[in-house]
């Protein structure tokens, strides 16, 4: 035999059982920063392998992979609800403090606009406010109306 055909010979014999061998490409899953799941043949950090292809178009699945991935679903699943949960509250938070506001905005204007600034006593009579006593009605509906309508937390 020559060379040349022990070596192609070698060569197909080599492709034949590289060829016959089951190929395994592994699956990947993780979630990225906004809770969206991917899958891919390709790891990337923080990825789990949740299943191997074989040749034949079988999977197998590591048993200790499946707990796991399961677990970080329910933990993807309640970050993703709990970050729905805050939205709500500070939008609800937001519309009641600017309804507050606007009530606010209103006390004070009419405060201020007012020529005179009197109180109702349970009989109905007026009780006319002095001007130290209009004065001090005017700074605190003022106050209140700095508190509601700046934003929350004094920025």
């Amino acid at each position: 035999m020559s060379r040349t055909t022990m070596f192609f010979s070698l060569l197909a014999a080599t492709l034949l059982l590289g060829a016959l061998a089951p190929a395994h490409a592994g699956v990947y899953r993780w979630v990225d920063k906004h809770g969206v799941v991917h899958y891919s043949d390709q790891w990337r950090p923080g990825a789990v392998e949740v299943a191997t292809a074989a040749a034949d178009g079988s999977s197998a699945t590591p048993s200790d992979a499946t707990p796991s991935v399961s677990a970080e679903d329910h933990a993807a699943d309640h970050m993703i609800q709990h970050a729905a949960d805050e939205r709500a509250v500070q939008a609800q938070e937001a519309k009641l403090r600017a309804q507050r506001c606007t009530k606010a905005q209103a006390a004070y204007h009419q405060l201020i606009f007012a020529r005179r600034l009197f109180t109702t006593e349970a009989n109905g009579q007026r009780h006319y406010l002095s001007d130290a006593e209009a004065t001090a009605a005017r700074v605190k509906a003022r106050a209140t109306m700095n508190r509601w309508c700046s934003p929350p937390g004094g920025e």
